[in-house]
């Protein structure tokens, strides 16, 4: 079978593609013209193409031929530019794409979208895990795109019959990036450019008016330097939560959607075996490196958490990597993993 996957230079995309030949498909992987490149491990065994998701010409190229398409190309930081730069790419390209895929003489069966827990609203409390019937109340611009998306690929379904498979992704790290997280510079720059994101970031209704949550960080954590880890509590003492995917779990769930019948026509959370505290991340982390521990108490908490019960149950999905798992598997194995493939520079 021959697959499309858009994005294959990223973190998820060379992943995917590398599993796909492995198990026997014909794979064409779009890369951003002048963009980032697959590992040259990838770039040998894939057909690789040149098509930026705004140009509608070369994505009905890159379209030609192939049965299934897996859309993973995406904008994700808005950052100084104009949001509807990242709207054109995210939903006017995922449209260039359906369009493409349903063009006469199309052979594409199914669409597999790459979504977003973010869908959600990670900021907005919720009484229990995010089910895939939970409301969708995005709190940035990546999160709304995504929902727009969704409903351009159901709309194909109706209009033209294209079968599709949705696959809510969520906070997807490669074991490399687990390095760094839940320690005090990790932990201090992500509150930090949440702060400086204001309204274009993904958690603003969470920090929103909350001057106070950095300068109490620095000052709970003055006088260390040894980047011990870090606890973040909130108020109460409730652990702050994130709900990290390995990213060997994400393409697990992702073949599901390719390859398994009961996948069509619908949508699917594919995250993690389960929710991380950061009391119990830098628990890891401390035993992991040998370090010392700081709680932190700030004056909001995140806590997200997503429910993987439907993929479990009509897919057989079996998240494996918890986040302990993953910091284990980057030490184990520094350099080469066979179960993922690094990314490259860009």
């Amino acid at each position: 079978m021959r697959v499309l996957v858009t994005g294959a230079a990223g973190r998820v995309g060379s992943t995917l593609a590398q599993q796909l030949v492995q198990s026997g498909h014909d794979v064409r992987g779009t890369v951003q013209p002048d963009g980032r490149q697959p590992h040259p491990a990838l770039a040998a065994r894939i057909e690789v193409v040149e098509a930026a998701m705004t140009d509608a010409r070369a994505l009905r190229r890159a379209v030609a031929d192939t049965e299934v398409v897996v859309h993973l190309a995406a904008r994700i930081v808005v950052g100084g530019r104009p949001a509807d730069e990242l709207l054109d790419v995210n939903v006017g390209g995922t449209l260039r794409l359906l369009e493409a895929s349903v063009a006469g003489g199309s052979r594409v069966r199914r669409f597999v979208f790459a979504s977003t827990d973010n869908v959600y609203g990670p900021a907005t409390p919720a009484s229990g895990p995010y089910t895939e019937e939970s409301p969708q109340r995005p709190g940035d611009y990546y999160g709304t795109s995504k929902v727009l998306a969704e409903q351009l690929v159901r709309n194909h379904r109706e209009l033209h019959g294209l079968e599709y498979t949705i696959m809510r992704l969520g906070s997807v790290i490669a074991p490399n990036e687990a390095l760094p997280l839940f320690r005090l510079a990790w932990t201090r720059a992500f509150l930090a450019g949440q702060v400086e994101a204001g309204k274009r970031g993904s958690l603003w209704q969470l920090f929103a008016g909350r001057d106070d949550v950095l300068a109490g960080f620095d000052t709970a954590v003055s006088g260390h330097t040894d980047n011990p880890a870090v606890a973040l509590l909130g108020p109460g003492g409730a652990p702050w939560s994130i709900h990290f995917t390995d990213v060997r779990d994400s393409v697990a769930g992702l073949m599901l959607g390719i390859e398994r019948p009961q996948a069509a026509d619908e949508v699917f959370n594919v995250v993690g075996p389960r929710t991380t505290t950061f009391a119990a991340g830098a628990g890891v982390v401390a035993a992991a490196f040998g370090i010392g521990s700081v709680d932190v108490t700030l004056p909001v908490r995140l806590a997200f958490e997503v429910s993987t019960v439907k993929a479990r149950s009509l897919l057989g999905y079996a998240p494996q990597w918890d986040f302990a798992a993953t910091l284990e598997s980057a030490l184990r194995t520094p350099h080469v993993d066979p179960s993922y493939l690094p990314v490259s520079p860009a």
